[in-house]
């Protein structure tokens, strides 16, 4: 069924569809016990009321054949009827096997009843092979249980022989159905109280001595004569106990097999019309009676399921939240270590780029592909901040950001070498907003893979940005005040309208390969911002995604990226170069911030840990040579890191120069590192320049 196999599964108690991808072969496990692990979804109707289950399951690899179909479905070994359900287990049940009997009733396409001896058999198949009663049957199918009785289902069969009709054994009904007699041929006499065609079947209503029951006839077109009402009659057929829930026998029916199976023993003579409209009317008020009292039992039975339903949703609410809670727990910690290893690298990446760059010998092109690479790894450096704002919650470091050099430079970064295209429509008067410059690229990045990904045979994506001052129309979703208005539109197949309302929920996705967290990232930005996101969509038209960003205050400088220019090299008070402590516990952030101290004139010495960095510092105190400026990791893994080595130091030397460096920008350390006795923060990735020249400022003794 497109994308996927559909595959009807029958079970010893139930059937139920499994879903496979279509690119999975299936076709050989037809007719194999199989056991199939996968994601349980349950369907109902418009009331809520279960109407089926559907497994899906991820792959073949995911499906065990415990007994492949045989060639030859007779082959199984035999097992007499009298030998089912004795010593059965749980594994016992929905395996194949053999049995022989007698029929006793056939059912075309529906079912069988076998019986040898004492002992009967319901077999359940849709073949509508003729035969008869007397058959002796072969029949190979499922073991299964249908209330308190064996089953043996999905079944094929076959003749074997001949012979005389089974004899039918006299029965007085007693006031307990006899689940033994189960599947029975036998002949009960009563009076036959009423008639009803339903369907393919006659239905007769019976009164014995001690008992009023239920016989079924299946008449098709056939016409038939039903006797008068109050005869006496002899019915041949077989007995069918019912069971409740607990699999107890409670009633018990007779199937006819023939209109010949309802003999005529004696007309009435005693009813008389006026008699019988007389019972009538009397059974008429106790069924309206009957009625009138299931009626408020059922109003109560609903009431009370409201109430169980209603609290039953409360829980799993509640159980949903926390499991998400947990996820997002789990994926803050995840994303705190890709960062703090990730920004190692790009430490590396960007301060060895920004080397290169003053190097006077480099010619224009490569200067300009340094320039795009510098480029590539800032936008990585901001991927990655961007995972942690959303995992650990924190708060953008908002400023006037001009919002259409950024939306240009991440869709055109993102759709590069994508068979879609960008058309821009940015006015030359559009107001600047108050963002996060980095938060915002990833909104935009975002939004734009999600339409490069529903056009994945090209396409065009339009984004148009306008100023937008927001009324009360918006209220409750934003506060009244001047807004810059982002809209993103693809043109591809559109979103359903099942899925439109659960786009922005972490962890849902449509698509084989996503995490489910792009679009949650989008909404959780956005919102932190203190603006609002939308998507409209119709399935062929294409998808419209609306964001409402803040603008910044009027007269507001707008924040431009500027290279500083590189400071002078400092020395210490004695016109010696001055000397540097260096803790990180990285080795090639060791030798790369080694290389950028040694190119300005400073002499470096680096260490791995808190403990050496306090000992080194001491040891060089005692012999006359102090260290002029300390640099900090705020995070040693393993080790003791950058604020405990900081109060340490403050304890040896109340004037220590240090500065803070680590990769995670929202630690509260780096937004107010004065209050822990810094005087300069650096972030990871390294810039050559900002580096240096946060180098030379803590040692002038000016707070960076």
């Amino acid at each position: 069924n497109g994308d996927w196999n559909e595959l009807t599964i029958a079970t010893a108690t139930t059937d139920f569809t499994a879903v496979l991808p279509a690119l999975e072969d299936v076709s050989a496990m037809v007719g194999s016990v199989i056991r199939l692990h996968g994601v349980c979804t349950a369907e109902a109707d418009s009331r809520r009321k279960l109407t089926g289950i559907k497994l899906w399951v991820p792959g073949a690899a995911y499906v065990q054949v415990e007994e492949p179909a045989p060639q030859d479905p007779f082959s199984v070994p035999e097992r007499p009827l009298a030998s089912l359900g004795q010593f059965e287990t749980v594994q016992s049940f929905n395996r194949r096997v053999r049995v022989t009997g007698t029929v006793l009733r056939h059912l075309p396409g529906h079912s069988i009843n076998l019986a040898e001896g004492d002992h009967s058999l319901l077999v359940l198949t849709k073949e509508r092979t003729p035969v008869k009663p007397g058959d002796r049957l072969e029949a190979v199918g499922f073991l299964g249980r249908q209330g308190g009785r064996i089953t043996l289902s999905e079944v094929v069969y076959r003749v074997s022989g001949h012979g005389p009709e089974p004899a039918a054994r006299p029965l007085e009904p007693q006031d307990a159905p006899e689940g033994w007699l189960d599947g029975q041929l036998v002949r009960i006499n009563g009076v036959l109280l009423g008639g009803a065609v339903v369907g393919r079947f006659t239905q007769f209503t019976i009164q014995t001595r001690r008992k009023i029951f239920e016989a079924t006839l299946e008449t098709g077109s056939e016409s038939f004569t039903l006797p008068e009402l109050g005869s006496r009659v002899a019915l041949t057929g077989v007995y069918a106990v019912g069971y409740d829930e607990r699999s107890v026998a409670d009633t018990f029916a007779l199937r006819l097999r023939t209109p010949a199976d309802l003999a005529v023993l004696e007309t009435p003579s005693w009813w008389t019309r006026a008699r019988i409209l007389a019972f009538t009317g009397v059974l008429a008020l106790g069924a309206l009676l009957f009625l009138g009292w299931i009626t408020i039992l059922r109003r109560q039975v609903q009431r009370q399921t409201d109430q169980i339903r209603q609290q039953l949703e409360r829980e799993s609410k509640l159980q949903s939240e926390l499991a998400r809670a947990g996820k997002l727990e789990s994926l803050g910690l995840l994303a705190g270590g890709i960062a703090h290893d990730f920004n190692n690298l790009l430490t590396v990446l960007i301060g060895n780029m920004s080397l290169l760059r003053l190097d006077a010998k480099l010619g224009a092109d490569s200067a300009r592909s340094l320039a795009q690479a510098e480029k590539a790894a800032a936008r990585a450096r901001d991927l990655t901040q961007q995972l942690l704002t959303f995992a650990k919650g924190g708060a953008p470091l908002r400023t006037a950001v001009s919002l259409p050099e950024v939306v240009r430079e991440v869709a055109e970064f993102a759709l590069r070498g994508a068979k879609v295209r960008c058309e821009f429509d940015l006015p030359a008067d559009l107001w600047p907003a108050n963002v996060d410059k980095g938060q915002i690229g990833q909104v935009v990045q975002n939004i734009v893979l999600n339409a490069l990904q529903a056009m994945a045979d090209g396409g065009v994506l339009n984004i148009r940005l306008a100023n937008h001052e927001v009324g009360t129309e918006l209220a409750g979703v934003l506060a009244p005040g001047r807004y810059v208005r982002l809209d993103f539109s693809d043109h591809g197949p559109g979103i359903a309208p099942t899925d439109l309302a659960r786009i922005f929920d972490p962890y849902f996705t449509t698509k084989q390969k996503g995490s489910g967290l792009g679009l949650a990232t989008v909404h959780s930005i956005v919102k932190k911002h203190g603006g609002h996101v939308t998507a409209e969509s119709a399935l062929g038209q294409g998808t419209t995604f609306r964001v409402w960003l803040p603008a910044a205050e009027t007269g507001t400088p707008v924040k431009t990226e500027t290279v500083p220019p590189i400071p002078p090299r400092a020395t210490a008070a004695a016109g010696r170069a001055a000397r540097v402590l260096l803790l990180d516990d990285e080795i090639f952030i060791q030798d790369l911030a080694s290389s950028i101290l040694r190119r300005y004139g400073y002499e470096p010495t680096a260490v791995a840990d808190g403990q050496a960095a306090i000992n080194e510092y001491t040891r060089a105190r005692s012999a006359g040579q102090p260290y002029d400026l300390v640099i900090l990791d705020l995070t040693i893994p393993g080790g003791m890191g950058g604020r405990q080595t900081m109060e340490e130091l403050l304890k040896l030397d109340p004037a220590v120069k240090a500065i803070v460096s680590s990769g995670y920008s929202n630690d509260a350390v780096l937004s107010n590192y004065q209050a822990h006795g810094f005087r300069g923060m650096v972030s990871k990735p390294y810039d050559v320049a900002d580096f240096a020249q946060t180098v030379a400022q803590v040692l002038k003794d000016e707070r960076a």
